[in-house]
């Protein structure tokens, strides 16, 4: 009888201990998804800001003067502009001559969250992988998601944006090749969390044209661009007539700035 007077309080603190435990573990388990739930939340809110952001840089790209306002929230991440960041080569040949025509940084913007969904990581927003596009529908934009160390970031950055075309002058046809550049490298150096606002500003819009007559026919005319180190190139069409080939190649370039506005 006494043995079993000593069980009943045994088995008490057993099952107490036992509900105990899974107690704990749920509420750890509730936590646990909560707080995914949250990382997720930001995460799509800062996606929508960087989407808003990208379209706001195309609505006052190539109109000097023009601004627009536009405020960020504080998903608990960082948003950051650097100006001297992403260097961009561009590179023109015919196939026996070659030369770079640009290389300087153009800048970029990202925003810095916890990681929340990797089956995201690599995925593009806006745009896609080639560092340069010669369609004027495409997008100038590379906006995609990628990982640094435990943080994901939503990386917004810019490639140029090349089309030829032909017109008749005195001399005979003239194939003009135009090469477009966003450029952020005036931009304000900005760190910055919690809720804020930027200015988007187009400065100007700067350039040059230089004129070519080759001897011979040339069927194409090769631009290549690097952007930090990665590369790409689109091949353009040419017309020759008779023993010469005309080229007009004009570089224009967009001069952005982003900046912090106080108040």
């Amino acid at each position: 009888m006494k043995s079993k007077g000593l069980t009943t309080p045994v088995s008490s603190i057993l099952l107490i201990s036992s509900f105990t435990i899974i107690i704990l573990a749920t509420y750890n388990i509730a936590v646990s998804e909560v707080n995914v739930r949250s990382y997720r939340l930001n995460y799509a809110a800062a996606k929508h800001e960087m989407i808003a952001l990208a379209d706001a840089i195309h609505s006052v790209s190539w109109s000097p003067k023009s601004s627009l306002i536009m405020k960020f929230h504080g998903y608990g991440g960082e948003f950051e502009v650097n100006p001297d960041g992403r260097r961009l080569i561009i590179n023109v040949s015919d196939g026996s001559v070659s030369a770079i025509i640009f290389n300087s940084t153009i800048g970029y913007v990202e925003y810095e969250l916890p990681a929340a969904d990797r089956g995201e990581v690599g995925w593009y927003l806006r745009g896609g992988s080639e560092p340069i596009v010669n369609q004027s529908f495409r997008e100038a934009a590379q906006m995609y998601i990628r990982v640094n160390g435990d943080e994901q970031e939503i990386y917004l950055g810019y490639r140029p944006l090349v089309y030829s075309y032909t017109e008749d002058s005195d001399e005979g046809i003239v194939n003009v090749i135009r090469i477009l550049v966003i450029n952020l490298n005036s931009s304000e150096s900005i760190l910055s969390s919690g809720s804020f606002q930027i200015r988007i500003r187009c400065l100007n819009i700067i350039g040059w044209t230089r004129r070519y007559s080759i001897s011979g026919s040339l069927s194409s005319v090769n631009v290549k661009a690097i952007v930090d180190g990665n590369a790409g190139s689109v091949i353009l069409p040419l017309l020759s007539e008779g023993d010469h080939t005309l080229i007009r190649l004009e570089l224009l370039i967009c001069n952005l700035r982003i900046e912090k506005v106080i108040g």
